[in-house]
């Protein structure tokens, strides 16, 4: 099966996971899903209003665990410099807490790349985390650095990659049973460090199965469990043979559920409105202008 979906899976625990138990449990922590969208649908998959939720929970070897309910969404499109882009807008809510948004501006070029999660980070181009004083998205443009613009080397090298399916089975839900392809994949990176006196070798692997559903929108994903492991060993310079053996530092397990999914029925919380339209709409309706703020009354001058 041809899936270079699998690499959205790698990006997907950089982007998601992980972001997830670097905080555990805390309150507020802000989470871009942009890495779980299934770019390898083609265009087809943004529909604007389409959006899939799911209850995540996170548990590694020292207990610290996270909570949460993710809803990703694709709430708007925006033509920028020329571009065609679409805004993936993601919402975290821990418990009874607060609702945590944060929204991306996404290139839909992205759609043409035949490894899109490898270089998904380079298909952004704004990004929204809050409001200002008077209620309108703070819009943050994002650019590559100068040296990713020299080097234009290909993020993650060596990174390992296997990929086998599973067969099909019946996932039971809170939303139904679906027939999944489940999918496991396993990825590794590894890398070598020096200092003085010593050398370090350590090794990050995932393993994660994937029950995947054509009929749930955005993402394509009804159940996924994702291994996290990062390992160690260590030795004197010079001394390879005589290295420790490669020890398990941290284990992360994340299980994400599907909790509810849907075209319409959720209305966006930063992306500007006159953008929560498709590019089609807003070409044929006349140019929105949003109501500008009340000009605050100046001091009289002495």
């Amino acid at each position: 099966m041809s899936r270079s979906r699998v690499l959205v899976a790698f990006l997907t625990a950089l982007l998601f996971a992980l972001t997830a138990r670097s905080a555990p449990a805390q309150v507020g922590t802000l989470l871009d899903a942009i890495g779980v969208v299934d770019y390898t649908q083609g265009r087809s998959i943004i529909k604007v209003g389409s959006w899939v939720s799911y209850h995540m929970t996170t548990n590694n070897d020292t207990d610290v665990t996270d909570d949460c309910t993710v809803t990703v969404m694709i709430a708007g499109e925006e033509e920028w410099w020329g571009e065609e882009c679409f805004w993936v807008e993601t919402t975290t809510q821990r418990g009874t807490g607060p609702i945590v948004p944060a929204a991306t501006l996404m290139s839909s070029a992205i759609f043409q790349d035949s490894t899109p999660l490898r270089n998904v980070l380079f298909y952004q181009r704004k990004r929204i985390g809050e409001l200002d004083e008077n209620g309108l998205p703070l819009q943050q443009t994002l650019r590559r650095g100068p040296a990713a613009i020299k080097t234009r080397a290909q993020p993650q090298p060596g990174l390992t990659l296997l990929v086998d399916t599973l067969g099909t089975d019946t996932l039971k839900t809170v939303k139904g049973d679906f027939v999944c392809l489940k999918v496991r994949t396993e990825k590794g990176l590894s890398s070598t460090a020096q200092s003085a006196d010593s050398s370090q070798y350590g090794e990050t692997r995932e393993v994660r199965v994937t029950c995947v559903n054509p009929q749930i929108p955005v993402t394509g994903d009804v159940h996924e469990e994702i291994e996290f492991s990062t390992s160690r060993r260590t030795w004197l310079t010079g001394h390879s043979k005589e290295s420790s053996p490669l020890k398990l530092v941290d284990r992360t397990l994340t299980v994400l559920e599907l909790v509810a999914y849907g075209t319409d029925g959720l209305e966006a919380k930063l992306v500007p409105v006159e953008f929560r339209r498709s590019l089609a709409e807003q070409r044929a309706a006349p140019a929105f202008k949003p109501k500008a703020p009340p000009a605050k009354p100046r001091p009289p001058t002495r």
